[in-house]
């Protein structure tokens, strides 16, 4: 539903960039099929949601009401990589809820998400900067401007500094180290996501794509110390 609104409303903004081959554009599918498409799925949603009960229930609507507010203009303010740093915590507490309970400690996994959601929208972001400020774009990587980068790799370190103070609290110590390992796994691909960045030798193309996918790495490792210091 989300991203059936998110190319309804950037169809526009899409058929004037060649590089952009998405299903609007080509006329594979028309504007109205699009929107109805959202806003279908999003009533379905709610109605498949609606037997695990209020918190689930309410999970899923926050996600998705976050989701649309991205889609219809949020994307385009300071406001965007928040959005999705709100969003991204709601699943996992969403799963839990319906297959488990709800605990305190899992409560970490909305800090855990705003950074790596707000380090992860920058470094989507990075490639196009330029092509969405110029077509009037003013989100978080416009106002940022140079310091973008830097901005989405402090995201990542604070994400890891995050899972590090977890440790001392992770259930019994063959976990911690564990936990720690991972860690620092962590640390060593950011570090390499940030030396890709700014390798000279790399074509612009090349360095933005193999940024993003070490950093996504980075995100998934993280994901998994979480796990192992509170949910597991």
């Amino acid at each position: 539903a989300i991203s059936a609104l998110n190319d309804y409303r950037d169809r526009a903004a899409d058929a004037s960039n060649p590089q952009k081959r998405k299903p609007l554009v080509t006329g594979a599918i028309s504007p109205p099929f699009a929107l109805w498409a959202a806003i279908i799925l999003a009533a379905a949603m709610v109605v498949l949601f609606i037997p695990y009960g209020p918190v689930s229930l309410a999970l899923a609507c926050v996600f998705l009401a976050l989701g649309f507010a991205y889609d219809l203009g949020v994307k385009s303010t300071p406001f965007s990589g928040l959005m999705l740093g709100l969003a991204f915590p709601t699943i996992p507490l969403l799963a839990w809820d319906i297959f488990a309970r709800l605990t305190p400690a899992l409560f970490t996994a909305l800090p855990l998400g705003l950074f790596l959601g707000i380090g992860l929208h920058l470094a989507d972001a990075l490639p196009d900067a330029e092509a969405d400020a110029a077509a009037g774009v003013r989100g978080l990587t416009q106002v940022l401007g140079n310091y973008a980068p830097l901005a989405c790799w402090i995201a990542f370190a604070s994400a890891i500094i995050l899972c590090a103070v977890l440790i001392p609290f992770t259930p019994t110590p063959p976990r911690q180290w564990v936990v720690a390992l991972v860690g620092i796994g962590a640390t060593l691909l950011l570090l390499a996501a940030i030396f890709t960045f700014r390798a000279p030798s790399l074509p612009d193309g090349a360095h933005f794509k193999r940024h993003f996918l070490l950093l996504v790495t980075d995100a998934l490792l993280l994901v998994v110390a979480w796990f192992l210091a509170v949910a597991v």
